[in-house]
């Protein structure tokens, strides 16, 4: 895991990571997508995100509370997940402002991350609107990678089991003067073609698309070293 620019700013992120009901939150959420046969959204899946979504504003130049808020909105951005699927980004929203302001983060901040997750699914219309929620959205859709999938047995693989596990090395790069952020993916074609990938995600990679735009920069998707157009 590729660690954040200026991790010792991310005071909030560090005490939230290691709060037992906050940890238990998130596997009780990942639990639920677990029954449901979704791929890993558990502690793994949204510690990354956050760290992801720091960076990226890090990197460009966002300083003050901006890349901790970040990270606190990536690692809770999937606890919504407990009361299933559908809705789960309002409703993740709803559950970690109380837990925000429960541990007396100051209101501002906490309405922030609430915005943030709310708006980070594509499916339920997230948008960006705020450089938390813009951070957020292009960690959240980078998460491409076969140690989400749960299981290894091929002959159990739905779709995006199969697109995932094809995906063998993936990593978000920050370019500040090039005004770029870039995926960049190492596909293996034996499991998945470069072409479903992009199909199946393309929802996402535009919502990332968009995010980066919010920023100030350009999004793009590289496979195998080629750029998707």
């Amino acid at each position: 895991m590729q660690e954040p620019a200026h991790d010792d700013a991310l005071v909030l992120f560090d005490r939230l990571r290691r709060d037992p009901e906050i940890l238990a939150s998130i596997e009780r959420a990942d639990s639920v997508l677990g029954a449901l046969g979704y791929t890993d959204h558990g502690r793994r899946h949204v510690t990354l995100v956050g760290v992801n979504a720091a960076r990226v504003l890090a990197s460009l130049g966002f300083d003050g509370r901006a890349p901790d808020l970040a990270a606190v909105a990536g690692l809770l951005h999937d606890i919504g997940n407990v009361e299933g699927r559908d809705g789960h980004a309002a409703a993740g929203a709803e559950l970690a402002h109380r837990l925000l302001v429960e541990r007396d983060v100051p209101e501002d901040e906490a309405d922030a991350i609430k915005i943030a997750i709310a708006n980070h699914d594509e499916v339920e219309g997230g948008v960006a609107q705020t450089v938390t929620s813009a951070a957020l959205i292009i960690a959240d859709k980078a998460d491409i990678h076969r140690s989400r999938v749960r299981t290894r047995n091929p002959q159990d693989f739905d779709v995006h089991d199969r697109v995932n596990y094809a995906v063998v090395r993936s990593g978000l790069d920050v370019l500040p003067h090039e005004k770029q952020i870039a995926l960049r993916l190492v596909v293996d074609h034996a499991v998945a073609k470069s072409e479903e990938i992009a199909e199946l995600f393309g929802s996402r990679f535009a919502l990332a698309a968009s995010a980066a735009d919010y920023l100030g920069s350009t999004f793009a998707v590289e496979m195998n070293g080629k750029e998707l157009r």
